[in-house]
This record gives C-alpha cells, structure tokens and sequence, in this order.
C-alpha cells in the first residue's frame, strides 16, 4: 500500500480545499493509505475528518504558499510520517521539504491567469530571469505537475516546465443530485421567481475578478427588452458592497443577491443558464455543478473555460468583457427552448464523460500507481548494487 501526504495551505473551503475533499471521498483505501496537513484552523478540517481521513495541524502555512519555518516544520511531519508520495497544492513550502527529504513531490496547479484572447504567457514569463527561475522550481521540486486544464498546461510549458513533468488531468466532483417539482416550486417562491421568468444565476465569490460588473451590465440590456428574466447571484466577497452600488446605479429590478448559499442545487436547480464572467479561471467547481444538474452556461473565454463549456455544444462562449454579447446569448436563449434544451442535455452528458468525480480520481491514482513503481524499481536496484558489493 502506498502512502499519501496531501498538503495544502487554504484556511477556508474554496476551489482547491473542495477539489482535496472530491478526491479523498473517491480514492481507493484499499491501495493508498491518505493523510493531510493542513494549517491550524483551517475550515477543511472537520470535513476531512468526516471522511476518516486523519490530519496533521501545523503552523505557518496558513494562505501563504512559502515561509521558512514551515519548512523545517513540514520536514519533520514528513520524516515522522514516511509517505512515499507528497501531493501539494499551492504549497511551495511542502515541496522544498519534500525535495529535502528526498520524497517524490506532485503538485496541483490550481490557478492560471490566462486569457483566451491572450493564449499564451507575456513575453517577459518566456524568458530569462523568470523563465529560467520558475521553470527551474517546477522541475526540480515536483516529480509530476497536475494542470487542471489544457490552457493551465500550456502556460507551465511556456514558463519553463518541462512538458514530461506536466499531466492534465480535469478536475472532477460528484454530481449533484436533481431538486424534484416540489422543491423547484418552493425555491422558485424564497427568492420571488414567476413561472414565467427565464432564470440566470452566477455562484461566484464577489471579488472583481469574477466580473461581476459585466454580468450585471448585460442584466441592465436584458432588463430593457423583457421583465421575464432574473439573474439570481450567489456569493459573498470583499466586493458585495461595490457590487450591489453599481445594481443600484443601473436601476436594475432584476437582480436577487442570494448571499452564502449553503446547498448550490436551489440555485441551480431552478437556474435556466448560468453565468460566468470571470476574467480568470482553470476549471470552474460551480460550472461543473451546473452541467451535472443539465444546466449549460454563458461563460466568459477565460482561462480554462472553453475546456469546460464548448461552444454551441453544452453552452456558449462570449469574449472576456463583452457584456453586450453576454446579453444577446441570454436573450437568443430565452426565446429559444429547443435549443437551450438541447444544450441542457449535452452539458449532463459531457459532464458524465469528463469531469465526474471518478474520471478524475483514477487518473490521479495512475499517476501515484506510476511513481510507486518507480520506487519499487529504484529500490530494487539498490539491493542487487548491495549484493554485489557484499560479493
């Protein structure tokens, strides 16, 4: 059995703490013995714990990726704990400490910070210093690199990385289960929804990076052409007193602010569409949650999003920003129920094939099943060089 260390750094639950928690719900116990550290605190904790999974509380890597103390910190939980295998996720700290106790190291990519209309890295990432200093840390401190999709990918081969240590591998969840009639009718009627209406919804956190302000001003063009659309938003953030100003200030009657939404299916349940205008993404977790339910999305060209929805197939792509043909795609959509129900079905179909929680968690164990063969073969050279210097 192999042993897995899963460290990562975020005290609160977002995108990568859920992805950890999908993946040690679904790995096989019977072949990886997992465990996690994880900082003092951390939100995580009583949700992995849950899963059985033991935890390893620990200082000063708490939503920072590097500190020096925690280095030596996590080299000690390392040499007590003897994993074969560490899994870091936005944990510089853990992979320096990992290289020094010469374990093998796989990192998660969890962010990227490209856009479709900017494909490739800036200029200045592909070459010397930055190239030469990034590539070199991705080499050298991880075995394998998980890019969380092809864009992800692309990027760390721009920046230096070596394309053998980069595998792609989609994140994946568990699919939501369907809301019946009943429930539809009762969430319809907590946030003031007619049977009649076309419901968007966007599960974002409200930070400007989600842009917001862009689905909010095509509500404002959709708003001008019929009253029977409501864009429910559901999230909080830094940016939720600036957001819901410039609601005011468009005069929008369409908007419902949802706030924290504990179980995403009330929204997503009685969602027609969903939105994301993010300026940038890898795999989006509620995009994903949307196509489990059969719900297709608008989504900005961000990032990994054109890997998530394809255009036209399970939903439709807008340029980053452009708020007027996110309006249009809504409008064309909402008088169209042929079409949009042909997406709906497509988005349960391509979620079903690619990003089902189970796709994802057997190749992540392939990867691990790869590297602990590699052990097993390095340690078996190492005894037959042993036996012949006894000879």
């Amino acid at each position: 059995m192999g042993k897995v260390l899963h460290v990562i750094s975020d005290t609160n639950i977002g995108g990568a703490g859920k992805l950890l928690l999908v993946l040690l719900a679904n790995i096989n116990r019977d072949e990886f013995e997992v465990a996690v550290v994880l900082p003092k605190g951390s939100l995580l904790l009583p949700e992995i714990e849950k899963l059985g999974i033991k935890t390893i509380e620990t200082e000063g890597i708490a939503d920072k990726s590097f500190d020096f103390a925690a280095v030596k910190a996590l080299r000690e939980i390392f040499e007590e704990e003897k994993p074969d295998i560490v899994h870091t996720h936005a944990a510089l700290s853990a992979r320096i400490a990992a290289r020094m106790a010469k374990l093998k190291v796989v990192h998660t990519r969890h962010s990227v910070h490209t856009s479709q209309s900017l494909l490739k890295e800036p200029a200045y990432k592909k070459h010397f210093p930055y190239k030469h200093i990034v590539g070199a840390i991705n080499n050298y401190l991880s075995d394998v690199i998980i890019a969380t999709s092809p864009v992800a990918k692309m990027s760390m081969m721009e920046t230096g990385t070596k394309r053998e240590k980069a595998q792609m591998v989609y994140n994946g969840i568990d699919g939501l289960r369907p809301i019946s009639d009943e429930e539809k009718a009762a969430f319809r009627h907590k946030y003031g929804i007619g049977k009649d209406d076309f419901v968007c919804c966007m599960i974002a956190r409200l930070e400007k990076v989600k842009g917001h302000e862009y689905m909010l001003r095509a509500a404002e063009m959709v708003q001008r052409e019929t009253r029977f659309v409501k864009f429910i938003i559901a999230g909080t953030g830094s940016e939720e007193e600036a957001i819901r100003r410039l609601a005011g200030d468009l005069g929008l009657r369409n908007i419902i602010f949802a706030g924290f939404v504990q179980d995403v299916r009330e929204v997503l349940g009685i969602a027609d569409l969903q939105i994301n205008s993010s300026h940038t993404e890898t795999t989006c977790l509620a995009l994903l949650e949307g196509l489990s339910m059969g719900v297709p999305a608008a989504a900005s060209d961000s990032g990994g999003n054109p890997f998530v929805i394809n255009d036209g197939i399970n939903g439709v792509l807008f340029e980053e920003r452009d708020y007027m043909a996110l309006a249009t795609a809504i409008l064309k959509l909402r008088d169209d129920p042929e079409e949009l129900g042909r997406l709906s079905r497509r988005a349960w179909e391509i979620f079903a094939e690619r990003f089902e929680s189970g796709v994802m968690t057997a190749k992540v164990e392939e990867i691990y099943r790869n590297l602990l063969a590699g052990l097993e073969a390095t340690e078996d050279e190492d005894e037959k060089e042993e036996g012949a210097d006894d000879v």
